[in-house]
C-alpha cells in the first residue's frame, strides 16, 4: 500500500513525552530529515497537544517503567486511536508486558538511532493507509449489502399477480377474482383443463395471502398409489406399515402455517375423502399408524381438472367434501377463449427459454404469431409453453419463422374449426389422438407434449374409451369414438 512519504509532511508527526527529567534530554542533538518532532514533559502537556494537532505516534521517554505504563493508560483511554511507543533505559520484563497489556504499539531500547524512528514512522504510516483501505472496503461491502437487501426487499413486495400475463377480459376478470381471494384464508377450489394454468394461481394466491411467510406445498394426488398418497398427505409412524422404517411426516404437517395445494384432487380414493372432510371440519389429523392427534393449521387450495358433479352423480367423490372445497372457487379458462392473449403468452417464454437455453431467437414472424392464434390449443397454456421452447431449440436466426412451426400448427386453421365444433370430449380425445399419432404411439412422449403426466393421459385415454393399440396402417385420427391408436 502507497503512502505519503514522511519528507513531504508539514504538520508533526511525532510528539515526544519526556519525563526522564534527564541533564540530556533525549534526541536533543539528532535532526531527523523530514521529521517533525514536538517534544513536551508530563501527562497533562501531551494530553493537550495530542487535542490540538494531529501526531502519527506517539513516544513516550522514561527511566521508569511503571511510569511508562501509567501515562499510555491514560493516553490510550483519552485518545485510543494513537500509536503510542514505550521507551526505557533498561528492560524491563514485567513493564513489557504491561506496557503492551496497556496497548503500546512497541517497546523501544536506549540508545534508539533516529533511522529506527523513522522506519517506526513509516510502518505507522503504512498501517493507517491499510486500515484506511479496510475502512473504504467495509463501507462498499455495507453498501452493497444494504442494496442486496433492498432487492430483496423489492421482490418480497413484487407483486405476485405480474406472472399472469394477458390482458384480455377473462385474464383481467381472473386478476380480479384471485387477488379478492388471496385476501381470505378460505378453502378455494380451483377448476379448469389441463395446462391452463391452476398451480400457478394456487402459488399466487399463498403469495399474496397473509401466509406468503410460511411454506408453500404441493402434492399431484394422482401420481401417489391410494395408500401411498395417504401417507404421502398425512405422515407415518416407524413401523406404520412394512418399509416404514422411520417417522415420517406428511404435506399437511410441512405446511403449517403456511398453505397446501392439492392438484388433481378429482383422484382421490373415497378413504383419502374422508380423511380430507376431517381436516376441513376439525383442523385435525393423525399421521398412518400413529395415535396423535395434530393441529392442520394451513390454507387448503385444491385444482381438478374433472368434472366433480358427475363425479358426485357416479358416486366416485363424496358431495359433503366438495361443498367443503367448493367455499370458494376459481374457474380457469381454456386458451381457446381468449386468443388475443396468445402472442403476449408466446413472447413470455420466447424471452425466458432464450435465456434459459443460450439461443438467440428475439421475436416471431407475424404468420408464425397468425397461426399460434389460429390454433386450438387443447393442452393450453402449458402447450403454447412447450411449443415455443420447442421452437427456440430449434431455431437457427433471430427469427421464428413459419418453417419452425411444428406439424400440427401448420393446419392450425383447420384444427380449430374442427375443434370449436365439436364437444369438450370431443376436443379432448382429438387433441390426445393427434398427440399419440404425432409421437408415435408413444404415450410418455404424447404427454409431455400435452403438457400433462403420464398418468394423467392413462386415465383419460379410459375416460374417453380410445383403444390406442396400434394398426398396421399407424394412428387413426378418429377420435370422436374409440379409434385405433
Amino acid at each position: 500500500m502507497a503512502h505519503e512519504p514522511i519528507t513531504k509532511m508539514e504538520l508533526p508527526v511525532v510528539l515526544l513525552v519526556d519525563i526522564a527529567n534527564r541533564s540530556d534530554p533525549p534526541y536533543a542533538d539528532i535532526r531527523w530529515t523530514g521529521l517533525t518532532l514536538d517534544r513536551v514533559e508530563g501527562l497533562q502537556q501531551a494530553v493537550g497537544a495530542l487535542s490540538s494537532r494531529p501526531y502519527v505516534m506517539v513516544l513516550v521517554v522514561s527511566d521508569s517503567g511503571g511510569e511508562v505504563v501509567r501515562i499510555i493508560n491514560r493516553l490510550k483511554k483519552e485518545f485510543p486511536s494513537i500509536p503510542v511507543l514505550a521507551q526505557t533505559p533498561e528492560l524491563d520484563a514485567s513493564a513489557v508486558i504491561d506496557v503492551f497489556r496497556a496497548g503500546a504499539f512497541d517497546y523501544l531500547l536506549e540508545p534508539v538511532p533516529a533511522k529506527k524512528i523513522e522506519q517506526l514512522v513509516n510502518k505507522v504510516l503504512e498501517r493507517r493507509t491499510l486500515g484506511a483501505h479496510r475502512q473504504r472496503l467495509a463501507s462498499q461491502l455495507l453498501s452493497e449489502r444494504r442494496k442486496v437487501e433492498a432487492l430483496k426487499e423489492k421482490i418480497t413486495k413484487a407483486d405476485p399477480f405480474e406472472q399472469i400475463i394477458g390482458s384480455s377480459i377473462a385474464t383481467r376478470r381472473l386478476v380480479d377474482t384471485v387477488r379478492e381471494i388471496a385476501r381470505t384464508d378460505s378453502t378455494v377450489l380451483i377448476t379448469g383443463e389441463s395446462g391452463t394454468g391452476k398451480g400457478l394461481v394456487a402459488g399466487i394466491v399463498h403469495a399474496a395471502s397473509d401466509r406468503r411467510s410460511g411454506p408453500f406445498v404441493t402434492a399431484n394426488c394422482v401420481v401417489y398409489s391410494k395408500h401411498l398418497l395417504n401417507s404421502e398427505l398425512f405422515g407415518h409412524e416407524r413401523g406404520a406399515f412394512t418399509g416404514a422404517s422411520r417417522l415420517k411426516k406428511g404435506r399437511f404437517e410441512i405446511a403449517s402455517g403456511g398453505t397446501i395445494f392439492l392438484d388433481e384432487i378429482g383422484e382421490i380414493s373415497q378413504a383419502t375423502q374422508l380423511m380430507l372432510l376431517r381436516i376441513l371440519q376439525e383442523r385435525t389429523f393423525e399421521r398412518v399408524g400413529g395415535e396423535a392427534t395434530l393441529e392442520a393449521d394451513v390454507r387448503l387450495i385444491a385444482a381438478t381438472n374433472k368434472d366433480l358433479h358427475a363425479a358426485i352423480g357416479d358416486g366416485s367423490f363424496r358431495p359433503d367434501l366438495f361443498y367443503r372445497l367448493n367455499v370458494i372457487p376459481i374457474h380457469m379458462p381454456p386458451l381457446r377463449d381468449h386468443p388475443e392473449d396468445i402472442p403476449a403468452l408466446a413472447q413470455h417464454f420466447l424471452a425466458g427459454y432464450t435465456r434459459r437455453h443460450g439461443r438467440f431467437a428475439e421475436a416471431f414472424h407475424p404468420a408464425v404469431l397468425d397461426r399460434m392464434s389460429e390454433y386450438g390449443w387443447p393442452g393450453n397454456i402449458r402447450e403454447l409453453e412447450n411449443v415455443v421452447e420447442r421452437m427456440v431449440v430449434l431455431c437457427r436466426s433471430e427469427e421464428i419463422g413459419p418453417d419452425d412451426l411444428p406439424p400440427m400448427l401448420l393446419g392450425a386453421e383447420r384444427s380449430r374449426v374442427r375443434l370449436a365444433r365439436g364437444t369438450l370430449e370431443e376436443i379432448e380425445a382429438a387433441r390426445i389422438t393427434e398427440a399419440l399419432h404425432e409421437a408415435g404411439g408413444n404415450k410418455k412422449l404424447a404427454a409431455r407434449r400435452l403438457g400433462i403426466h403420464r398418468s394423467t393421459l392413462y386415465k383419460k385415454i379410459e375416460r374417453l374409451g380410445l383403444d390406442c393399440r396400434r394398426s398396421e396402417h399407424g394412428v387413426s385420427d378418429d377420435a370422436t369414438r374409440a379409434a385405433n391408436c
